[in-house]
C-alpha cells in the first residue's frame, strides 16, 4: 500500500544542514494498521507531512499503489492532533464532514448518505445539526474522524489524534477507532508518543529516533477484539510494552 525508501526533510536552503527526517525507510500493507511511536520532536509531523505530499521531501521516494507520492492523493485522508483548528466553526457538524466531499466531485444525494453513515459510525448520528464549539472535545474528535471516513480513503494517517483529550475519552477513542478500522477495511498509520496506545491499536509498531528513522520495530501478536482492561492485563501487552519503552530509551532492546 504504502512504500517509503530513504526518505530525508532538510528545512531551509542548506541540503547539508541538520535534517528532521533521515534515511527513512519502511512500508505499509493493505489494511495493516501500523503505529509510530516517538517522542516528541523527533520528526514524526514532519514525515506525516512528507507522505501525505503536503510538504515535498529533499530526497528519498514515497509511493502509494506503486505510485509517487508528488502532492495530496486523492485516497488519501489526514487527521490532525489538533481538532480544533482543523474544524471549521462557522458549519454545522454535517456541514463539516461533507466539506471534503465537493472536491471529490460527489453529488448531493450521495454526499449526504455518506455524510450520516460517516456520523453514525462514530457515533454521532443526530447530532449533526450542532456545531463544533458546541461539542465535546472528544466529539470535536470525532467529527475530524467522520469527516476522514466519508471521503472514503483507501489510507488514513493521523497525527497524535487523541492527545488533547483526557484518558477516558481517550480509550473510547481507540476503541471507536478499531471498530471503523475493522468495519471500512482501511489502511491505518497512526502517529503517537504513548508506548501503551501503540501496542493496544497496532498490527505492528515502528519506533522512530532523531532525526526520524525507524529505529526499531515489533509486531503485535495480541488476539483483535481487543478489550481495554483484558488486553493491557495480558503477559504479551507488558513484554511489547517493556521492550519498546527500551527502544525510545535507545537503551539495549530484548531479544
Amino acid at each position: 500500500m504504502l512504500e517509503v525508501a530513504n526518505l530525508r526533510k532538510v528545512y531551509g536552503p542548506d541540503p547539508h544542514a541538520a535534517p528532521a527526517v533521515a534515511d527513512l525507510t519502511f512500508t505499509v500493507a493493505d489494511r495493516e494498521f501500523v503505529c509510530i511511536l516517538g517522542s516528541s520532536g523527533c520528526g514524526k509531523t514532519t514525515m506525516l507531512r512528507c507522505l501525505s505530499g503536503l510538504i515535498p521531501s529533499t530526497s528519498g521516494h514515497i509511493s502509494l499503489r506503486g505510485k509517487p507520492v508528488t502532492g495530496p492523493p486523492d485516497d488519501m485522508a489526514f487527521v490532525f492532533q489538533d481538532y480544533s483548528r482543523s474544524l471549521l466553526p462557522w458549519m454545522t457538524v454535517r456541514r463539516n464532514v461533507a466539506f471534503p466531499l465537493r472536491y471529490k466531485g460527489v453529488d448531493r444525494r450521495e454526499a449526504e448518505a455518506l455524510t450520516d453513515e460517516a456520523l453514525d459510525a462514530v457515533g454521532l448520528a443526530g447530532r449533526g445539526d450542532r456545531y463544533p464549539w458546541q461539542l465535546s472535545g472528544g466529539m470535536q474528535q470525532r467529527v475530524a474522524i467522520a469527516r476522514a471516513l466519508a471521503y472514503r480513503p483507501s489510507i488514513l494517517l493521523m497525527d497524535e489524534p487523541f492527545a488533547s483529550v483526557d484518558a477516558q475519552t481517550r480509550s473510547g477513542l481507540e476503541d471507536l477507532l478499531l471498530g471503523v478500522w475493522e468495519r471500512y477495511g482501511i489502511t491505518v498509520l497512526f502517529v503517537t508518543h504513548d508506548i501503551d496506545e501503540a501496542v493496544y491499536l497496532a498490527d505492528r509498531v515502528l519506533v522512530l529516533r532523531p532525526p526520524a528513522n525507524v529505529g526499531h520495530e515489533v509486531t503485535v501478536n495480541l488476539p483483535r477484539g481487543r478489550d481495554q482492561v483484558e488486553t493491557k492485563a495480558h503477559p504479551e501487552f507488558g513484554r511489547l510494552r517493556g521492550e519498546l519503552f527500551a527502544a525510545l530509551d535507545g537503551g539495549p532492546v530484548a531479544a
